[in-house]
């Protein structure tokens, strides 16, 4: 089961096709996370809730109309430690009528990364402003192992190891102007570059042979985007403020490599449509010490999985191919974020505390619906069964100096937590 019986006849596997699809189904796509929260250590502490808000350096990224707001020039850096935790089938068994993956067992696979997360410098004027920076938008690392799963059917979903390597790395110049006393507005244009390196190893019995072949996705390819942004000021007490960031699409290629098996080599062309957001958020400072934002943000998940192509199929046109991949989706997420800041401004050198929550809603891989089959779609819907949402929490804080500012931040969930440090120099 599982698309292999195909690569084992290796007769249709002479020669390559291209085609132009979303990301395959190589199981490790349905390990992919992604975080939106705005970068800096203090958006992090306030739970992300930074697109009303935006005024500091990191509003280049976040909502560039902000960056009006700025009085100084500034250079700013961030440095982030991300420890997650992927889930993913381990083993176990499912039931094919009526379909049930209830007897399956769950695992998570331990990944951690650590780099400079944003460096940026902001040109500020009386009436507008000027910014560039580098802003690593995904930095996902991770590995497992699945012994597979095995069917009261008598079928079984055979075992696998997956390795997955992707970064997208932005590099942005931003410009705002105040429109108006009130409304200043700002728009983003920007670089992306992906790296992509992810295999997944099968192994499986065709009669008595062990059978050994691996998948792979592997690209850099470079792309542009842009956002456009809005500020709106009330009045002392209130102010809003909207995004959006449309990411591009970029070209990889997606393999099946011969094993201990002959057949030809065979790459063809994919694509890694990045989500687009559209962002709103409002700001309340009831007092010169307490500031309350609140965001809410739609993200088109679902861009990811459209016309989603098979990693083990020439052509993912037939009726049986689409059977087993249309059901393979991301739904479309919407997060919520508020966050709080109160700085203490009787002190020589302010200081702030932070704090915040948002919810990330489900966007992995699944399997919507019930296998049509007992082939490959029964396959996707035992090993494209994961994922919920989390709840975030994050508390922070931060010192002002004159021309320094300092900030540190903590966010987590059940399965991710974030650390970052960033700073502030002002000339």
């Amino acid at each position: 089961m599982k698309k292999i019986l195909p690569l084992a006849i290796g007769a249709a596997l002479l020669t390559a096709a291209s085609s132009a699809f979303a990301i395959t189904d190589e199981e490790g796509n349905a390990s992919l996370q992604f975080n939106f929260s705005a970068p800096g250590a203090r958006s992090l502490a306030m739970g992300g809730a930074f697109i009303g808000l935006a005024d500091d350096a990191t509003a280049a990224f976040s909502n560039p109309a902000g960056l009006v707001q700025l009085a100084a020039k500034e250079i700013s850096f961030e440095q982030r430690i991300n420890d997650y935790s992927t889930e993913y089938v381990r083993g176990g068994n499912y039931t094919t009528d009526p379909f049930s993956t209830d007897s399956l067992r769950y695992d998570v696979a331990e990944s951690d990364t650590r780099s400079p997360s944003f460096l940026s410098f902001v040109w500020p004027h009386e009436n507008w402003a000027v910014a560039v920076y580098r802003h690593e938008f995904l930095n996902f690392d991770t590995a497992f192992d699945s012994l597979g799963a095995t069917g009261d059917d008598g079928g079984r979903v055979f075992p696998f190891a997956a390795d997955i390597d992707v970064r997208i790395t932005n590099f942005g110049l931003s410009g705002a102007f105040k429109a108006t006393d009130a409304l200043s507005l700002g728009i983003s244009l920007n670089n992306y570059n992906l790296d992509l390196d992810s295999s997944t190893r099968r192994f499986t019995n065709v009669g008595d042979t062990l059978v050994r072949f691996s998948t792979q996705q592997q690209g850099n390819d470079g792309a542009f985007g842009f956002s456009i942004g809005g500020q709106y000021r009330i009045n002392d007490q209130w102010q809003t403020g909207l995004v959006y960031r449309h990411a591009p699409e970029f070209k990889y290629t997606a393999s099946i490599v011969p094993g201990s098996i002959a057949f030809t080599r065979i790459d063809k062309a994919a694509y890694f449509n990045t989500p687009d957001l559209f962002g709103a958020g409002v700001v309340y400072r009831p007092t010169d010490a307490l500031t309350v934002a609140l965001d809410v943000s739609h993200i088109m998940y679902s861009e990811l999985t459209d016309d989603m192509q098979s990693n083990f199929m020439l052509d993912d046109s037939g009726a049986a191919a689409r059977a087993a991949l249309d059901p393979l989706q991301i739904d479309d997420g919407v997060e919520i974020r508020l966050g709080m800041e109160y700085t203490f401004t009787e002190l020589k050198v302010p200081f702030s505390l932070r704090a915040g929550m948002w919810r990330d809603p489900e966007h992995t891989v699944r399997f919507v619906g019930e296998p049509a089959n007992a082939g490959d779609a029964l396959a996707n819907a035992v090993l494209f069964s994961t994922g919920d949402n989390e709840l975030h929490t994050s508390l922070g804080f931060g010192w002002a100096f004159e021309k320094v500012q300092i900030d540190a931040a903590f966010d987590g969930s059940d399965r991710n937590e974030t650390i970052a440090l960033s700073g502030v120099v002002r000339f």
